[in-house]
């Protein structure tokens, strides 16, 4: 339930062009001070963090985010359309591979 609600928080206040989101829950539940909180990963690609530092632009999912419940953490990362693209763009084809036949 709290992926679905932030994922609604972050739209209505930031009307991101993409919005990804990774529940790492699973990951932290056997830690001996497990709350059973949430931990998530989120990637928000929006034109409202044109002109702003990074820690404005976390400042500004965190805000978003305030009244999602069962939060434990939140690794934000936050860009621009342009800088999304300019990311896209620099990262390297991906090679293939083809098997030889035996």
């Amino acid at each position: 339930m709290s992926k679905a609600l932030l994922e609604a928080h972050i739209r209505a206040a930031l009307h991101p062009e993409l919005l990804e989101i990774k529940d790492r829950s699973k990951a932290h539940s056997a830690h001996e001070l497990s709350d059973g909180g949430g931990h998530y990963e989120v990637l928000v690609v929006a034109e409202q963090f044109r002109g702003l530092a990074p820690l404005a632009r976390h400042r500004l999912v965190y805000g978003a985010t305030a009244g999602v419940p069962d939060i434990h953490a939140l690794s934000v990362k936050a860009m621009t359309p342009e800088e999304m693209r300019q990311q896209a763009a620099a990262a390297p084809a991906r090679k293939t591979f083809r098997l030889a036949a035996d």
